[in-house]
């Protein structure tokens, strides 16, 4: 499915758009630099969408196999083998330069960065938080999967789709002045994750057609990204609705991905560029941080030279691309060489169902969309 690997491009991007576009301290940008400022800060969205399209893709895969005798051990043994090494890639690096505590590690290692402030333990590293709330949905959501029919699954994940707002409302209501951290917490971010699962709850279904999604997918994704611009910046809704209207937006653009991707004008969301980056997307993610922060450490000469005669917005410029190169070299080099030597372990391991179930799962999930 490469519009799927162009959506996760995309989600990386701006994710990338969002920690790497940072204004010099002391220093007025010209209007471009500002403009370019202002609309970086949106770029937390690509995190949602990965929430969306993880629960898209998982619960997809788990409705596959869930009839198979080794349903649960293959299941956990390919998410170990995707997402361990790169995590403990970057962990290690990150302690042995000094960036994060050992006892951040350990909660890394126990996906509790999420719950650092709770913990007692600094946020170290920030892009692990996110990583944590994916995990423990994949701790749990297989088991549910496995134990509800498909209409108790949908329920259920409409259920948490409308809970989890409501939750973060409360905790607006009963402690508002400790929201910093509060957006962290897993039943906070739940809702993008479940509204992917329905997705692909329902495109599995026999009595889907693909002009029902057809009809809905575009209206959603214009009134809630409407929604998400009206309402972003304001505290109240930031803390509550944003976040919502950010994961419909995400599921109405994933459905409309999806409807482009399997008709005659599949080549608007076949690109190149963007399922490159798809496709380093995790190891990108993993180490985009730590990729602006060296290069803050390795071009500080030249940012300062480029603020001291007035040019803040190149200097903007410059640790953007610079981070993005350096991130996308190191990503690369992950997904070639580290990530790739463990999941060659899994598709050797004589494990052929896997194998089976992935082409499966990749050619049957279009053809729901497509009929």
């Amino acid at each position: 499915m490469p519009e799927l690997d162009s959506v996760r491009g995309i989600a990386i991007l701006s994710v990338l758009f969002f920690h790497g576009v940072s204004p010099p301290l002391h220093a007025e940008l010209s209007t471009f630099g500002r403009l370019l400022f202002t609309l970086s800060q949106y770029g937390w969205a690509g995190v949602n969408l990965f929430f969306v399209l993880s629960g898209f893709l998982i619960t997809g895969i788990l409705l596959d196999s869930s009839r198979s005798p080794d349903y649960f051990r293959r299941f956990y043994f390919r998410r170990a083998l995707r997402i361990l090494p790169a995590l403990y890639g970057i962990l290690l690096i990150l302690l042995a330069g000094g960036w994060i505590s050992f006892r951040f590690t350990a909660i890394s290692i126990l996906f509790l960065a999420n719950f650092a402030a709770v913990l007692g333990v600094g946020l170290g590293y920030g892009p692990l938080w996110s990583l944590a709330v994916e995990e423990h949905f994949y701790m749990i959501w297989p088991l549910v999967v496995r134990l509800c029919s498909a209409r108790k699954l949908m329920i259920l994940a409409a259920a948490v789709s409308i809970g989890s707002p409501f939750l973060r409302i409360l905790n607006l209501v009963g402690s508002p002045a400790h929201q910093h951290f509060a957006f962290l917490y897993t039943w906070f971010n739940l809702d993008g994750l479940c509204l992917g699962a329905l997705l692909a709850i329902w495109l599995r279904l026999p009595s889907f057609r693909r002009h029902q999604l057809a009809r809905i997918a575009l209206p959603v994704m214009v009134v809630s990204s409407a929604a998400f611009f009206f309402l972003a910046g304001r505290p109240w809704a930031d803390a509550t609705v944003v976040t919502s209207a950010c994961n419909l937006a995400s599921a109405g653009f994933l459905s409309c991905t999806l409807l482009i991707g399997t008709s005659n004008w599949s080549f608007l969301v076949d690109r190149p560029i963007l399922k490159f980056f798809g496709f380093i997307s995790y190891g990108l993610y993993l180490v985009h941080v730590l990729a602006f922060h060296l290069s803050d450490i390795l071009l500080s000469h030249q940012f300062a030279a480029l603020i001291a005669s007035a040019k803040p917005t190149l200097a903007t410029l410059l640790r953007f691309s610079s981070g993005l190169v350096l991130g996308t070299g190191i990503a690369y080099l992950s997904r070639r060489s580290l990530e790739a030597r463990f999941l060659r372990v899994g598709y050797s391991s004589g494990r052929a169902r896997v194998s089976s179930a992935t082409e499966t799962a990749s050619v049957d999930a279009p053809n729901h969309v497509g009929p």
